[in-house]
This record gives structure tokens, C-alpha cells and sequence, in this order.
């Protein structure tokens, strides 16, 4: 049993003590109290049926000559004993016919109910209880203080069947409390272990993905909060497993743009060193070329890698993004020509300004301008628009980059902005790609609070879209 298991035992445990231990002492007490009132009632009524058939007698036979027998009959069924003395405390009737002719004084008997015919003071009863054994038991002679129950003490007498029938009633009510705690003892170690063994499933599963094992899963059996746990646990294996196998492949990605150009760097150099090539121009501009791709590639990924973990520093200044297109537009138009490619651009005046660094929105819209380059056949065309725009309930700017190439697929177009993924890898290197441009440029957008995003249609062009928000003025 786990420490958990102990600790939610322990606390069941002491709940459940507290709960039915103090709910029996409160029955008891109640059920006792309501006892003694019911006894009491009884007694009451006992005693003034007594005092009344006395009185009635008195006032009969002007009297207390033979009234022990009677005393007798009135005692009936009712537990304890019966004293009656005269009005000079002189016992007259005893019902165990002891204490007759003896006064009341000598056995403590004192407070006894006064029985009254037309004012005159006719004597005193007493009912003494049976608690005591032998002669002189009960209440009287040799009593300690406080032990006479005569008078109005006398309803408050119970007799040993009662005091019997009270004391069968309190164990029951021990004993139910006793088998009502086991009961809940038991529930309550179900209800512990169903607790406590999707959180050992999590643990082992926990353990396993600790040691490699990504694809593990927990069942998820409830909707309550263990469910939801066991979802949200299973959520972040999905994630590990996926960054794992995303780290997986980026690294093959790496590994393979890397060894394109250190393999054409050292056939250069091995073939110059074997003088199968001369060490002319040509051939140390393949190697400058080569080394310049690597370099390209390691800023590409600093870039990325500092962008996802937010340490991408940004010198962030108001600025026109009108002036950065123009000039992008003007540095693409070079190439643009060479390839017969016709560049348009729609600026309208009175646009918002931006708050961005100039060198990272200069990145982002180069990469696009290239990637557009890239994809534009021999006669197509380019398009460059900005306008205001509301994105999400929010003002800012939307660059659009428009070209009529080729398209892109509609299965791919949703990972055209994911690390190294190319539409056709088999034309990505001698189009000059590496499939970080989209990426870079996704993470970058971010990065200002934008969003980027691409539309196309196979066949006719593709559009990628960046927006920025507006300057706080």
C-alpha cells in the first residue's frame, strides 16, 4: 500500500471514528434523556394517582387504619416501595411493612408528597426506589447525602427492568454505530483503491515514458477528475511522442541539409588536393557557395530556435512597413527581370504604421518575395498589396505576396510553414531551398503579435498573406 493509500486510509479512518463515534454518544444521550422523561411522565402520573386514591381513602374513613393494604394494591406492578406517614411523620403504612410505627425521621425520609383533605395536612408519601439490597436498602436510614428520591425527586425513579430495558437500548445503539462504522470503513477502502489506482496507473505510466517508452497511454475509465487527469496525462504524451518524433526528423533534416553542401565542399577539395581540379575561380566559388549555404542554414535555425523558446530580441521602433516593402520590392525586381518575371506593387497612402523590428519585417518579406521567385515561372507575375485591415477585432496591416506559379496542393498547404517541409523535394535544391524560409517567416510574424497565413489553388498561384497590428498612437 502506497503512502497515499495510508495517508487516505489514516484520514478515513479517523473521519469515520469521529462521525459514528460522536453520532452514537449523541443517540445515547438522546435516547437516554428521552427515556428518563418518559419515566419520569409515568411516575408523575403514578404518584398523583397514589396521592389521590389516598386522599380519597382519608377523606373515607377519616384515617389511616388499615391503609398498609391498600398501599399494597396501589404499589401494583411499579417498582420501589411505598411510605406513608401520618401528619406527625409517624409511618403508618410501609408496603415491605418494616418502617410502621417508626418516624419518618429515623430513615432520612424527608420532602415527601404532602396529601392534603379540605387544607388539613392528613401526611406525607414517600416512594423510595430499589436500588439497594437487604434490609434497609433503597432510600432511608443509612442513605448517603442526595440519595432520597422522595417528593418530586420521587418521578425521576427508575426501576432495575427500566434501568435493564435503558442499558439494552444504549448497547444497541453502540453496536449499530460500531457496525455502521465498519460498513463505511469498508466503503470507504473501495472508494480509496478506486482513487488510488488510476493515479498508480499514471505512476507506472509515468515511469515508462520516463524511460522511452512515448507511446504509453492510461485508460481513462470516469469524466470526473481523475478523468480528466488521466486525459490531460495522455494529451501530454501525444505531445512528447509528437515533439520526439518532430526532433527526430528535424534532425534528419539537418543532418541531410548539412551533408549536401559539406559533400560538395570536400569533393571540391579533395579533387583540388588530387589535381583532378585546378584551384581556379570556378571551383573555389562551388566551395564559397557551399560554405555560404551552411552558414545560411545555421543563421536559419538560430533564428527558429530562438523564436520558439522567446529569446528572440527585437528592436522594436514605430516604422512605416510601406517603406520596407518598397524597398524589398525594389531589391526583388533584379531578379524579377532576370527571370522575366513582371512585379507589381499596390501601396496606398495614409496606411497605419506598425511597431517592429525594421531587420526581422525586412526577413520576413524577403523570404517571401523569394519563395514567390521560386515558384513564378518565366512570363508570370508577382503582386504586392497592403491595406488596412481588421484581424480577430484588431486593427493592423495585411501584406499579401500574390504569384501565379504553380499552386500548392491542398494536403499540403496546411504544413507548408512547418521546419524543412517541402511541396517537392525532389526540386527543393536546385530551386536554392531549404525549407526554413516559410518557417522563419511564420515565426517571426509571431514574434510582433501577427499572424501569417496561405491560400492557393493547384494550378493557378498561391497567395501568402502576413498581418501585423497597428501602432498604439
Amino acid at each position: 500500500m502506497s503512502r497515499l493509500s495510508y495517508k487516505i486510509f489514516g484520514a478515513l479512518l479517523l473521519t469515520v471514528l469521529l462521525s459514528v463515534g460522536l453520532t452514537s454518544f449523541a443517540a445515547n444521550q438522546l435516547t437516554a434523556s428521552q427515556f428518563r422523561q418518559y419515566i419520569i411522565r409515568g411516575n408523575t402520573e403514578f404518584i398523583t394517582s397514589v396521592e389521590s386514591a389516598l386522599g380519597t381513602y382519608y377523606a373515607q374513613y377519616q384515617g389511616w387504619d388499615n391503609v398498609n393494604g391498600v398501599l399494597i394494591q396501589l404499589l401494583g406492578s411499579n417498582g420501589g416501595r411505598l411510605v406513608l406517614s401520618d401528619a406527625s411523620g409517624l409511618i403508618v403504612a410501609d408496603t415491605q411493612n418494616k418502617w410502621i410505627g417508626y418516624q419518618a425521621d429515623e430513615y432520612s425520609l424527608s420532602n415527601g408528597t404532602l396529601i392534603s383533605i379540605s387544607g388539613t395536612d392528613a401526611g406525607y408519601l414517600y416512594w423510595i426506589g430499589s436500588q439497594g439490597s437487604g434490609s434497609g436498602s433503597g432510600y432511608g436510614k443509612g442513605m448517603q447525602s442526595g440519595q432520597n428520591n422522595s417528593g418530586n425527586a420521587a418521578a425521576g425513579i427508575i426501576s432495575e427492568s427500566q434501568q435493564q430495558l435503558l442499558d439494552e437500548m444504549n448497547r444497541s445503539i453502540w453496536l449499530s454505530g460500531g457496525l455502521a462504522g465498519l460498513a463505511a470503513l469498508g466503503l470507504g477502502l473501495l472508494l480509496a483503491s478506486q482513487i488510488i489506482r488510476p493515479l498508480k496507473a499514471l505512476s507506472r505510466s509515468a515511469r515508462r515514458i520516463a524511460g522511452g517508452e512515448l507511446s504509453q497511454r492510461v485508460k481513462v475509465d470516469s469524466r470526473d477528475e481523475l478523468g480528466e487527469l488521466a486525459e490531460s496525462f495522455n494529451h501530454m504524451a501525444q505531445s512528447l511522442e509528437t515533439n520526439e518524433q518532430s526532433r527526430q526528423r528535424l534532425l534528419a533534416d539537418i543532418a541531410h541539409e548539412l551533408r549536401t553542401p559539406l559533400t560538395v565542399i570536400e569533393g571540391t577539395v579533395d579533387g583540388i588536393l588530387d589535381g583532378v581540379f585546378e584551384a581556379d575561380a570556378q571551383h573555389l566559388t562551388t566551395i564559397k557557395e557551399e560554405s555560404a549555404t551552411l552558414t545560411r542554414l545555421i543563421k536559419d535555425l538560430r533564428d527558429i530556435s530562438l523564436a520558439e523558446s522567446g529569446k528572440l530580441k527585437l528592436e522594436m521602433t514605430q516604422l512605416d512597413i510601406a517603406d520596407i516593402i518598397r524597398r524589398q520590392a525594389k531589391q526583388a525586381s533584379i531578379l524579377a527581370k532576370d527571370k522575366s518575371i513582371a512585379l507589381l506593387s499596390d501601396i496606398p497612402a495614409n496606411l497605419s504604421t506598425v511597431t517592429g523590428d525594421a531587420t526581422r519585417l525586412n526577413q520576413i518579406t524577403a523570404n517571401l518575395l523569394s519563395n514567390a521567385l521560386r515558384h513564378t515561372p518565366a512570363g508570370g507575375q508577382i503582386s504586392l498589396s497592403l491595406k488596412n485591415m481588421l484581424y480577430r477585432d484588431k486593427p493592423g496591416i495585411m501584406v499579401s505576396i500574390t504569384d501565379n506559379g504553380e499552386g500548392i496542393p491542398p494536403a499540403d498547404l496546411p504544413h507548408i510553414f512547418d521546419r524543412f517541409y517541402r511541396v517537392n523535394t525532389s526540386r527543393a535544391r536546385s530551386e536554392g531551398g531549404s525549407g526554413l524560409g516559410l518557417a522563419i517567416v511564420k515565426e517571426m510574424a509571431e514574434a510582433h503579435g501577427g499572424y501569417v497565413w496561405a491560400e492557393s489553388s493547384l494550378g493557378k498561384g498561391s497567395t501568402f498573406n502576413y498581418w501585423l497590428p497597428a501602432s498604439h498612437t
